[in-house]
């Protein structure tokens, strides 16, 4: 438990992490390589967004990648309604999860070679594996990091000959990442504009039908 936060210290101390990223009730600091990505090629999808429950509400929130082209690595946050504990018995259905979610929705073969539980602050299920995609062999980790009311499934992709690499600075932006709690009586953004357009075009609404009864009626009477 001790190394992986002493090698967190480590890279964060020495700018091998960049600059902390907030999105959808979450915060983490990604490797210093990474950039978001342009979002047109991922909006509406559910790439990443493992659920052991297919009717849960879950999507994309971030993509991004160190470069362009097949060499380059990938780092997917999706989240996902419902909490996760990650405890060892959801280890397993996760893992289980991760294999259906590459094969039935994604269209790939991932091959699973390990399934790790990590503790520290924020408890996570690891599971490694490999898969081939456009003829290279790429090495995955998808990690589902423990929340109530909703929680996080990041998914790192890139060429298995870059995994040894990147893996440290990958665990130890893991271990920087926080799902804010949800405050009771607050209104999420999203919701609150979406309220607030439906309000006004309430507002817009009755405001025509009563002009228009005015019209239809008339001056008053003397």
């Amino acid at each position: 438990m001790l190394l992986p936060v002493l090698t967190g210290l480590w890279l964060t101390l020495s700018g091998a992490l960049g600059t902390e990223l907030r999105r959808d009730g979450y915060s983490f600091r990604p490797p210093d390589a990474f950039r978001m990505t342009r979002w047109e090629r991922y909006a509406g999808s559910h790439a990443g967004a493992v659920s052991e429950d297919g009717v849960r509400t879950r999507g994309l929130s971030a993509a991004l990648a160190d470069g362009e082209g097949p060499d380059a690595a990938t780092f997917l946050i999706a989240v996902v309604d419902g909490g996760f504990s990650a405890s060892p018995s959801e280890r397993d259905a996760f893992s289980t999860a991760v294999v259906q979610h590459f094969q039935r929705e994604l269209g790939l073969a991932l091959t699973p070679e390990r399934m790790d539980r990590v503790g520290g602050p924020v408890p996570r299920v690891e599971v490694l594996g490999t898969l081939r995609e456009a003829g290279q062999v790429r090495t995955v980790l998808v990690t589902g990091l423990a929340s109530e009311g909703r929680h996080a499934v990041v998914t790192v992709s890139a060429p298995a000959d870059r995994w040894d690499a990147l893996a440290p600075g990958v665990r130890a932006s893991l271990e920087t990442f926080r799902m804010e709690a949800p405050v009771a009586g607050v209104i999420p953004k999203r919701l609150a504009g979406a309220l607030a357009g439906a309000l006004a075009g309430a507002l817009i609404v009755s405001y025509a039908a009563w002009r228009r009864r005015r019209m239809e009626d008339g001056p008053a009477s003397p």
